[in-house]
């Protein structure tokens, strides 16, 4: 009996060796980590994620009318992925349980209880000073994410983006850049682009690191007002040179300004284009595309 004892002595003690390593272990691997969204939500979720990423601010209608239905195409055109909705304190809060309760793809995330700790919840920065429509960026930077879309709530999901996305992810590029229309005059729009995390994971953090320091904050958000157009002003900035070689870029009307882009892999339907605000009507009509807009083999696609 004595024999058994000690046996059972050694392998409680050898558990509690395990379990301090482990533990040892975990803190040394949470000191170089991020999250960006709530520790608890998080941990919950565990590596790997998908994101799908969004930014929600004030109460203006236009940025909740397509809510419902978004949640609903999320699941349905990217099953896997998390829809996850950045705000702060000025958002009707009742939206929060209502969505998020119900739906287990969908997370709001308070930019002012961004995690600093993966053991204390207390811990945390408050992001008041970062662009409201840069905080859809952050998951670039969050050690749990593995793929990141930047999105606008007033647009709808298209078939066309899905396919646009589609043959990004089958190519080895880890950036990719849309722009659907005339006056999509910039580098990157700043909810058509999305970036592989796990496929360049130092450039992700680098690029995170830029949207939360201080200084740069304040240039791309004056007077903290979230002046529109400075999301953009920021990925012509700091982003495109970092990515756009490495990057599929579709253009379907100023490829010749950016000649690095490519053709649309499917035909517009009507006067739809991805990043439109509100709802497209597929028996429309939109402006022409240039011809060498068009794939080589789909010349004939006067709406490309």
């Amino acid at each position: 009996m004595k024999h058994k004892k000690n046996i059972k002595s050694k392998k409680v003690e050898s558990e509690s060796d395990s379990d301090e390593d482990n533990m040892s272990m975990f803190k040394e691997a949470a000191i170089d980590s991020v999250l960006t969204c709530d520790l608890n939500k998080s941990l919950k979720r565990g590596p790997n994620q998908k994101i799908i990423s969004y930014s929600l601010y004030g109460k203006n209608p236009r940025y909740y009318k397509l809510l419902q239905e978004l949640i609903v195409k999320v699941k349905e055109f990217y099953p896997g992925h998390v829809m996850r909705v950045y705000h702060d304190d000025s958002i009707n809060k009742s939206i929060i349980c209502q969505n998020e309760c119900i739906n287990s793809h969908v997370e709001f995330c308070n930019i002012h209880k961004i995690p600093l700790s993966f053991t204390d919840t207390n811990k945390v920065r408050n992001l008041n000073y970062v662009h409201s429509m840069m905080w859809r960026f952050l998951p670039i930077g969050d050690t749990f994410v593995d793929l990141f879309m930047s999105r606008d709530l007033d647009s709808q999901i298209l078939q066309r983006e899905v396919d646009s996305v589609e043959e990004w992810l089958k190519s080895d590029n880890f950036g990719h850049i849309m722009r659907d229309n005339p006056v999509h005059g910039t580098h990157i729009l700043g909810g058509m682009w999305s970036f592989k995390v796990d496929k360049a994971r130092d450039l992700g953090r680098k690029i995170y690191k830029k949207i939360i320091d201080k200084n740069i904050g304040s240039k791309f958000n004056p007077n903290k007002i979230s002046k529109k157009g400075y999301d953009q002003f920021f990925l012509s900035d700091h982003v495109y040179n970092e990515i756009k070689d490495n990057s599929t870029i579709h253009d379907s009307y100023l490829c010749q300004r950016y000649p690095k882009s490519k053709p649309w892999p499917t035909q517009r339907k009507g006067d739809c284009f991805v990043g439109r605000v509100g709802k497209c009507n597929e028996t429309g009509l939109f402006k022409v595309c240039p011809n060498k807009c068009r794939p080589v083999d789909h010349k004939d696609w006067n709406y490309c």
